[in-house]
């Protein structure tokens, strides 16, 4: 351990050994030259450490807790690697990014590294806008990006409906303490029942997994059968005030009242079977775990139960306005993305039968 800047930080965790020490030695090292490299905002030599550092300062009251942490790690990995570059002595260039990409063959998914790329980029270009800076020296990076993500069928849903509920088997690790025969245990969801009224709610709701996973009962109005969430997406890139509002379908809230009586003194709708807040990771790994069991395409996302009902709700004959509105889009430019169905000949049969239908026409 060590404290850089009043702030306690860990610098390695193993046995204690000479390489330990100096491992530990070249973190501490990093550290302090990101520290000595910190940027003042009227200083005319900003360095990849400092403008991060700015950028962060700045990003701290906009971005929810979570989704700051997340970009503050990558933003992290590439100042230990370049924050001593100055920015605008032309010591910066797009193959930076490239290198550090490549450092980091684990990352497999194009989306994930997109994502990355876009992390980066994001503190240059404030800063270029801000006049900090004459120009993002990292733009024009070259990276594939994700395949456009795919809706979700309704046999997949059901597929992992029934592979979640399965429960896995474990080996018993050794004897367990007697239960109290005067003590009642009372009968709680198992993980893979709690995963299941998630995928549920989304497949009936459309709405972004980040906006279930932090769901509060103080947005849920169960009288009036609807949902208003004051903070979401939408509001803090648009800069949109009103309220996010997600009308109930029966089977979502059934689903809700079910859960308010099992957790009534919670602040939170959904939550994990240890009473934590579901996140990315768990998520993603109860996802994976249900989709192997259920032999379901790696493809098959949790987003895609948002674009399924987008798509369904257009062959349906939902119109895009009122659509908008279900998926929170201030404009209809983003639900115009679920018209992709060229592929769907059903669809589009149907269609051309209420074209041509009688007194369509005078």
């Amino acid at each position: 351990m060590a404290q850089v800047d009043r702030k306690q930080v860990k610098l390695h965790q193993g046995p204690h050994n000479d390489k330990a020490r100096r491992l530990a030695r070249q973190k501490l090292d990093t550290l302090l030259k990101l520290r000595d490299a910190a940027s003042d905002p009227e200083s005319r030599r900003h360095t990849v450490a400092g403008i991060i550092e700015l950028y962060l300062r700045h990003a701290s009251a906009r971005y929810a807790e979570r989704s700051l942490y997340e970009r503050r790690l990558l933003l992290q990995d590439f100042a230990e690697l370049h924050g001593w570059r100055h920015v605008n002595d032309r010591d910066c260039i797009p193959f930076h990014v490239t290198q550090w990409l490549d450092a980091h063959a684990d990352w497999k998914s194009d989306w994930t590294r997109n994502n990355a790329v876009a992390v980066i980029l994001r503190p240059f270009n404030w800063a270029a806008r801000e006049r900090l800076i004459a120009a993002n020296p990292f733009r024009g990076v070259a990276h594939r990006p994700g395949d456009p993500r795919r809706p979700m069928t309704d046999g997949e849903f059901r597929s992992l409906l029934r592979a979640a509920a399965r429960k896995r088997k474990f080996r018993p690790s050794g004897k367990k303490k007697p239960y109290p025969s005067d003590v009642k245990r009372r009968k709680r969801p198992s993980a893979g029942a709690r995963f299941r009224e998630l995928l549920v709610f989304l497949r009936f709701t459309g709405a972004r997994p980040g906006e279930a996973s932090r769901l509060r009962w103080e947005h849920v109005d169960l009288g009036a059968e609807v949902i208003r969430i004051p903070r979401h997406k939408t509001s803090k890139t648009q800069r949109v005030k009103k309220p996010r509002v997600i009308p109930l379908h029966p089977v979502v809230l059934k689903l809700l009242i079910v859960i308010k009586r099992r957790n009534e003194h919670a602040t939170y709708v959904f939550l994990t079977q240890r009473g934590t807040l579901w996140n990315r990771c768990s998520l993603s790994l109860r996802l994976r775990r249900a989709r192997e069991v259920a032999g379901i395409a790696a493809d098959a996302k949790l987003s895609g139960l948002r674009s399924g009902f987008g798509t369904r709700s257009i062959i349906n004959g939902v119109d895009l306005k009122t659509l908008a509105e279900l998926m929170g889009h201030t404009t209809t430019r983003m639900t115009e993305h679920y018209l992709h169905l060229a592929g769907q000949r059903e669809h589009l049969a149907a269609a051309m039968l209420r074209a041509n239908a009688p007194g369509s026409a005078e």
